[in-house]
């Protein structure tokens, strides 16, 4: 899901909090990936629901 060239993006910050491996640092982005997906997706039914 997370390409080199997103992950190179964010490396600095990742590394900035601890998080060094390159694997870890694909499973962080994926995890908040995901989480946005979930909010996203919350926050399209509650629009629908308000008009």
């Amino acid at each position: 899901m997370i390409d080199k060239t997103e992950l190179k993006e964010y490396e600095e910050q990742l590394k900035t909090i601890g998080i060094t491996e390159e694997t870890k640092q694909k499973e962080v982005l994926e995890y908040f990936y995901q989480l946005g997906k979930i909010i996203y997706k919350i926050n399209v039914g509650r629009y629908g629901e308000e008009n």
